[in-house]
């Protein structure tokens, strides 16, 4: 009889869990484990049967941590992607944020921009949070002051990034760069500042890679997405098949540079 993966997702059509998912199915299929999707923004999807899957990967914050202890507890194999509980040993797969925030910073300092526009995730994910705090402690250590003005509100949602960026140019703030905390957002600010007459030498960078920000031309930190989910499947059907696993394990990331800076 087929064993089942049960994976719990807040938005299985979102770009990122999409390649995510894709991770997930391509290692499952390999190990011969189907897998079941609970997809918690269709209110009316079917929800997973604890019982009826031999373990559970949970991507990004889709529950919260408490959620997440007593599951662990209650000896139900389960790995988290993108999301780690602090003080626990639930095993977790996520991208190196501080590295490759750091990075970007490090990356527009040394090409002279010391006013970078950060438009930022979702600051109820370990993501969002993270990219944003590496961001601002980057800027302290290059003695670059905090215009808490440059942060813009982007939740991880071209629409919200959208607006957010209009509303930003209309304010007529000073500012040398813009930096997304993922690639979508960035692609996003190309967008409206070419919209806006004000793309012409203006620096955008952004987090992560896929084909969007190859096409879009780009300079990013390169995580491979897919990888996320192909590496915590790996942990989820190892406790599965009886192993220990626990601990953090952190994608690393790399500059990318393209046309966009």
């Amino acid at each position: 009889m087929t064993k089942t993966i049960g994976v719990i997702t807040n938005d299985a059509t979102n770009i990122f869990q999409r390649q995510v998912i894709a991770g997930i199915h391509a290692i499952a299929h390999q190990r011969g484990y189907a897998v079941q999707i609970e997809n918690r923004i269709d209110t009316h999807g079917e929800r997973l049967a604890l019982n009826r899957v031999a373990g559970i990967l949970v991507i990004a914050n889709v529950l919260g941590d408490d959620e997440l202890r007593q599951l662990y507890a209650s000896g139900k194999p389960l790995s988290l992607v993108s999301h780690r509980v602090r003080y626990t040993p639930i095993p977790a797969v996520i991208p190196d944020n501080t590295g490759g925030i750091s990075a970007l910073v490090d990356y527009l300092v040394a090409r002279g921009k010391r006013r970078i526009a950060f438009i930022q995730g979702d600051l109820n994910q370990n993501d969002g949070v993270e990219r944003t705090n590496a961001f601002r402690r980057q800027l302290m250590r290059h003695n670059i002051p905090i215009d808490e003005r440059l942060f813009l509100r982007g939740d991880f949602e071209r629409g919200v990034a959208r607006q957010s960026m209009r509303d930003f140019l209309r304010a007529d703030i000073a500012f040398d760069a813009v930096a997304g905390a993922d690639y979508l957002l960035a692609i996003t600010a190309q967008e409206v500042l070419r919209e806006a007459n004000r793309d012409a030498g203006m620096c955008v960078v952004g987090f992560g890679d896929g084909m969007e920000a190859a096409e879009a031309q780009l300079t990013t930190v390169g995580v491979d997405v897919e990888q996320l989910g192909i590496r915590a499947t790996r942990q989820l059907i190892g406790q599965c098949e009886g192993l220990k696993m626990g601990g953090i394990t952190i994608l690393s990331t790399s500059i990318v540079e393209r046309e966009s800076c």
